[in-house]
């Protein structure tokens, strides 16, 4: 009795693998395509998790790093409470005070990757109803999860930056270049004044990820690419503008 052995399965099933292994590439860098693949797998899960795990080791190396000293003398000098306090008293202070900066640290780096997910889902759903689209519900969480992944790949850098340093203060310090000014002052040309607000309002990682959302919307909500990428990218400079530059005075 002969049998025979079906060669096209493994080779078919190896392209199929290569393609999933190769998407979160082209979702960074070709969303264009990328995220029209992306409403058609509908997976979210592993993106998500990537996200969340690089907001908790930025969190866990903030928490790990933080002295609270030069802080907490600052305000107790502040309040005039210093001259009054022994030294057993300033360091039981100073305890409480990275205490709760590490549990805050830990809380904000835990609950910041569901929120950014939430809030590219709602802004998939509010970009396509506005241009009209026709949403396609089962890929709205696909394609809003990818999205995470800019601000997951400068949290790992922001982490690993955090690591190196021998202290961090509980109120945070500029870790990596994510803005233009951070990028001008890493140069040597600080930007100063009125300048200074805009360069903090343009966030690359904020950008590239405005774009994926763009492309998402495109996908998502059937919405024709350029009024998708064109009205998304309007959308991100009010609300950075907004959120950097008016609210701040």
């Amino acid at each position: 009795m002969r049998t025979t052995v079906d060669t096209k399965t493994e080779p078919t099933d190896r392209s199929s693998a290569g393609t999933r292994a190769l998407l979160p590439l082209e979702l960074l860098f070709a969303p264009d395509r990328g995220m029209f693949k992306q409403a058609l797998v509908g997976r979210a899960r592993w993106f998500f998790l990537f996200a969340w795990l690089c907001s908790i080791l930025l969190g866990a190396a903030l928490a790990y790093r933080v002295d609270a000293r030069t802080s907490t003398l600052r305000k107790l000098e502040e309040s005039g409470e210093l001259q009054n306090m022994s030294d057993r008293q300033i360091a039981d202070e100073t305890h409480n005070a990275e205490r709760v900066s590490q549990v805050a640290s830990i809380a904000k780096s835990a609950a910041s990757t569901p929120v950014q997910l939430g809030l590219a889902c709602l802004s998939i759903l509010a970009l396509s109803w506005f241009f009209r689209g026709r949403i396609k519900g089962s890929a709205v969480v696909p394609c809003a999860a990818p999205t995470l992944l800019p601000g997951a790949l400068a949290n790992l850098m922001d982490a690993i930056a955090a690591y190196r340093h021998p202290v961090l203060p509980p109120e945070g310090i500029q870790l990596g270049p994510r803005t233009l000014s951070a990028a001008l002052e890493l140069f040597g040309r600080p930007l100063m004044g009125p300048a200074l607000k805009f360069g903090n309002a343009l966030d690359f990682f904020s950008l590239w990820a405005a774009v994926m959302i763009a492309f998402g919307v495109a996908a998502a909500g059937q919405v024709p690419r350029r009024t998708a990428v064109t009205g998304t990218l309007v959308a991100w400079v009010c609300y950075r503008l907004l959120t950097n530059v008016a609210t701040r005075g």
